[in-house]
């Protein structure tokens, strides 16, 4: 796993919008998450998208790749029901 970097306004401001802290990512279920391009940030800069499992629950992981070594966490929320379809192996 590559080192994770969790800035704090983004922390805070995921857990108010969410509920979840952005630090807890280190719990989500990398090994067997869905990865794929997500959407780009407002400069155009590529984000990646991970649905997968946290703790039992579908949670989506929206996160930028800083080199080979790390990745900045955006985002962490629970997966929308296209999302869980999707981690679930149904057609949406």
């Amino acid at each position: 796993m590559r080192k994770i970097v969790v800035d704090a306004p983004k922390r805070l401001a995921n857990l108010a919008k969410h509920g979840f802290d952005l630090e807890d990512v280190v719990f989500f279920g990398w090994d067997t998450a869905l990865i794929g391009a997500g959407h780009a940030d407002r400069h155009g800069r590529p984000r990646m998208k991970a649905v997968g499992r946290f703790f039992g629950r579908a949670m989506v992981v929206i996160y930028a790749e800083l080199g080979t070594e790390a990745i900045s966490i955006v985002s962490f929320r629970p997966a929308s029901a296209v999302e869980r379809a999707l981690l679930n192996g149904d057609e949406a």
